[in-house]
C-alpha cells in the first residue's frame, strides 16, 4: 500500500515523459535535440552557466544577458545553483534540465496525491482523484472551437489549432495545473508550493517555514503568490474566526518573509541601475480577458460551489481548509488580474494553474460523491460526461503537442552547423568576449554553451534592447563601437542564409576565426 502513491505518480507523469521522448527522438534527421523543450528554458541554464564563468566563487550570479562580464552579482535561486553543479562536471545543460524537470514533475504529482490522501482518508480511487487534479482542466478547447465556428474573424487551419484560440500563448501559460509540469522550473515551483500546503495541513510548522523560504528564494511571482495567500488565510483564521491552531511563530515567520521578499525583489534589486532597466521591461501588461477566464475556470468554479454545499453535509474538508482553499483560489485570481488595482507586472505569471487548483480542492466533496456514494446508472452517466469535459483541454493540448515531429530549427533543435559554431565558442571563447552579428539564435544559445557575452539576446533580459540593437547595427555597418566595448575582443557571427538586417560591412569580416557552410565568425 505504501508504494501505491509512488506508482500512481509515475503513471500520471507519463505525458511529461512522452514529451521528452518526443523531443529527443521524434524530429527531422538534420536536427539535433538540445533538451530545451521550451525556449525560455535557455534562460535558466544560462543563469546556471554564470556560476561556472565566475572568476571567484559566489552564491550570487549576474545577468548573463547584460553583455557585460562585470555586471553586478545580485541574483540567487536554489535551483539555478544546483543545476550549475552537473554542468561543472561536464553534463549537457539541456539534458540536465530535462531530467531535473521530469523529477520535479513526479514530485509535484506525488505531493498532490499526499494532500488528496490527507482528506480522503484512504487510497481508494486515489488514481482517479490524482488524474482529475493533475490533468483536469476547463472549457478552453470548446471555447476555441466555438469561436472558430461561430464568430467571424477567428481563423484556424484545423480544429486542432482552433482548440488553442482561447488559451493564452497556445496553452503554455498553463491555466490548469498539470500543463505546468511540462516546464521544468515551473514544475519545481509547483512542487514547493504543494509541499508548503502539505506541511501546513500536517501541522509541520518548522518544515513549512523552511520550504516557504526556499520558495521565496526560487521565484518572485510564485513566492509572493504563496505568501499573500498565507497572509490572507492567517487574517481569516486569527482575526475573523479567532482560530488558535496556527502557532504565532509560524504566522510571524511568514510575515517577516513577506517583508524580506518584497524588500529583495522591489527595493534591493532595483537599487542597481542594471536591474532597474530590466524591471521596467518586466513590468509588461501581459494579462488575459475575462472571456478567457470564464471557460478556463468556470467549470471548476461550478464544481467547487457544489462541493462546498455537499461539504456542509459530509464535512470532508474542515472549515479551516475550506477557507484556505478559498484564499488560495481568490487571491491567486486577483493577482492574475492585478492590473485592476496597480501597474501591471506580467499578471499572467500568477495564473500557472494556481487559481484552478484552489477551486479544485474545494470541489473534492463533489468528486467523492460522484465516485463513491452510490453507483446508479444516471450518476455514472453524469460522471462520465463531466469527466469528458473536465479532461478535454489537456487531451486536445497534449495531442497537438505530441503528434508532429520537430522539423524547424529553434532553441529546442539545432542544425549541425549551429552546433559547430557553438562548440567552437565553447572551446575558444573567453570571459569578456562580446558577441555581435545577425545570427540571433547563436547569440542566445551562446550564453548557455560558452563564457562569451552577447550584446543582443533575450528580448526581456537584455537591458535597453532597442537602443542596443541600434548601436550594434551601426557598428556592424561600419560605425564606431559603443562606449564600454573598449579593451574587449569583439566577435561578429554572420548567418550566411540570413538576408535581412543588420547588414555587415565587409571590413568587419576580414579576420576570420571560424567558418562552416552556414556561419562566419570574425574578430574585427
Amino acid at each position: 500500500m505504501k508504494k501505491k502513491p509512488a506508482i500512481i505518480s509515475f503513471l500520471l507523469t507519463l505525458p511529461v515523459l512522452f514529451f521528452l521522448l518526443q523531443h529527443y527522438f521524434y524530429h527531422s534527421p538534420d536536427l539535433q535535440p538540445t533538451g530545451f523543450t521550451v525556449n525560455e528554458n535557455v534562460l535558466y541554464m544560462s543563469y546556471a552557466q554564470q556560476y561556472n564563468d565566475q572568476q571567484h566563487f559566489s552564491l550570487l550570479y549576474s545577468n548573463p544577458f547584460d553583455g557585460n562580464p562585470h555586471s553586478p552579482q545580485i541574483y540567487f535561486q536554489p535551483a539555478t545553483f544546483l543545476l550549475s553543479l552537473p554542468i561543472r562536471m561536464g553534463a549537457d545543460p539541456g539534458l540536465t534540465l530535462s531530467l531535473f524537470g521530469l523529477l520535479m514533475a513526479y514530485l509535484t504529482v506525488y505531493t498532490g496525491l499526499l494532500i488528496l490522501a490527507h482528506f480522503l482518508g484512504d487510497k481508494k480511487n486515489l488514481f482517479v482523484y490524482g488524474l482529475l487534479f493533475t490533468w483536469g482542466g476547463g472549457l478552453l478547447a470548446l471555447a476555441g472551437l466555438a469561436a472558430w465556428v461561430l464568430l467571424p474573424g477567428f481563423t484556424a487551419g484545423s480544429w486542432e489549432i482552433a482548440t488553442h484560440l482561447a488559451d493564452p500563448a497556445w496553452g503554455w501559460w498553463g491555466l490548469n495545473w498539470g500543463r505546468n509540469l511540462f516546464i521544468p522550473l515551473e514544475a519545481f515551483y509547483h512542487f514547493l508550493f504543494l509541499l508548503n500546503i502539505y506541511f501546513l495541513l500536517k501541522k509541520r510548522w518548522t518544515a513549512g517555514i523552511l520550504t516557504a523560504i526556499v520558495l521565496s528564494l526560487s521565484h518572485p511571482f510564485t513566492g509572493i503568490e504563496y505568501l499573500l495567500i498565507m497572509n490572507g488565510w492567517f487574517l481569516l483564521e486569527r482575526i475573523i474566526y479567532r482560530e488558535r491552531t496556527i502557532p504565532l511563530y509560524f504566522i510571524s515567520a511568514h510575515l517577516i518573509l513577506t517583508v524580506l521578499h518584497l524588500g529583495y525583489y522591489l527595493y534591493f534589486l532595483n537599487s542597481f541601475p542594471e536591474h532597474r532597466l530590466l524591471f521596467e521591461q518586466y513590468s509588461a501588461s501581459w494579462t488575459y480577458d475575462l472571456r478567457v477566464a470564464l471557460p478556463a475556470y468556470g467549470l471548476v468554479v461550478l464544481l467547487a460551489f457544489l462541493g462546498i454545499r455537499l461539504n456542509k453535509r459530509n464535512s470532508l474538508l474542515p472549515s479551516s481548509s475550506v477557507r484556505l482553499f478559498l484564499c488560495w483560489a481568490l487571491i491567486s485570481f486577483l493577482l492574475s488580474k492585478h492590473e485592476w488595482f496597480i501597474k501591471p507586472m506580467q499578471p499572467l505569471h500568477f495564473t500557472r494553474g494556481y487559481t484552478w487548483a484552489g477551486f479544485f480542492f474545494l470541489a473534492l466533496p463533489l468528486f467523492k460523491w460522484l465516485l463513491e456514494e452510490g453507483k446508479s446508472r444516471s450518476r455514472m452517466l453524469l460522471t462520465g460526461v463531466l469527466f469528458l469535459f473536465f479532461f478535454l483541454d489537456n487531451l486536445t493540448w497534449t495531442w497537438t503537442l505530441l503528434k508532429d515531429p520537430y522539423t524547424e530549427e529553434s532553441e529546442s533543435h539545432l542544425k549541425p552547423e549551429t552546433r559547430e559554431i557553438l562548440d567552437y565558442l565553447k572551446k575558444t571563447g573567453r570571459q569578456g568576449d562580446l558577441l555581435t552579428g545577425n545570427a540571433y539564435l547563436v547569440m542566445y544559445m551562446a550564453n548557455v554553451y560558452s563564457p562569451v557575452n552577447a550584446w543582443i539576446s533575450h528580448p526581456y533580459n537584455t537591458p535597453q534592447i532597442q537602443l542596443r540593437t541600434t548601436q550594434m547595427e551601426s557598428f556592424l555597418s561600419g560605425g564606431n563601437a559603443p562606449a564600454g566595448w573598449d579593451n574587449r575582443r569583439i566577435l561578429v557571427v554572420t548567418d550566411k542564409e540570413k538576408k535581412s538586417s543588420p547588414a555587415v560591412n565587409p571590413q568587419r569580416l576580414r579576420n576570420i576565426l571560424f567558418e562552416n557552410s552556414r556561419y562566419l565568425l570574425t574578430a574585427p
